[in-house]
């Protein structure tokens, strides 16, 4: 088992996980806006309720997932 990593300690990773990192982050912010800009138009205050539940829900994995692409490094490429 290997130990916890410090927060000072750089996850090193490929350029590929932090372009899909990147990505992931971009595709939920993005997601948020728009689900956002929709709260006005929906009738229901339940749905209105969840709406803002999805939003909230969605800029908070946003968040998380910058915080994790803070503590990455890119890992040296081995060639082929």
């Amino acid at each position: 088992m290997r130990p916890p990593l410090c927060d000072s300690e750089p996850i090193h990773v490929s350029a590929r996980f932090r372009i899909t990192l990147e990505s992931s982050i971009l595709a939920l912010e993005a997601g948020a806006a728009r689900d956002e800009k929709a709260i006005p138009m929906l009738d229901d205050p339940d749905h209105r309720r969840r709406q803002r539940l999805l939003v909230g829900s969605q800029l908070l994995r946003a968040s998380q997932l910058r915080e994790l692409l803070a503590r990455t490094a890119l890992r040296c490429e081995r060639a082929a």
